[in-house]
């Protein structure tokens, strides 16, 4: 089910997956699947490239549990 609903996400199917039996089934990742976790992968680098100082901000906000603060 999840293979799916992530195909129906997508213009293009994004994963092709084959069916169960004595040597097992699986998915494989098409060129869409693969160009869609390559733009997942850039904008989730990006983000963490972008937030890194707030969060460091934030951490030094924040005492040391186990020296009390």
């Amino acid at each position: 089910m999840l293979l799916e609903t992530l195909n129906a996400m997508f213009r293009a199917a994004v994963l092709h997956s084959g069916k169960g039996g004595p040597g097992g089934g699986g998915a494989v990742l098409t060129d869409a699947g693969r160009a869609a976790l390559t733009g997942y992968r850039r904008a989730e680098a990006a983000s963490a490239k972008a937030t890194e100082p707030h969060f460091q901000t934030l951490k030094s906000m924040v005492g040391d549990i186990l020296r009390k603060k």
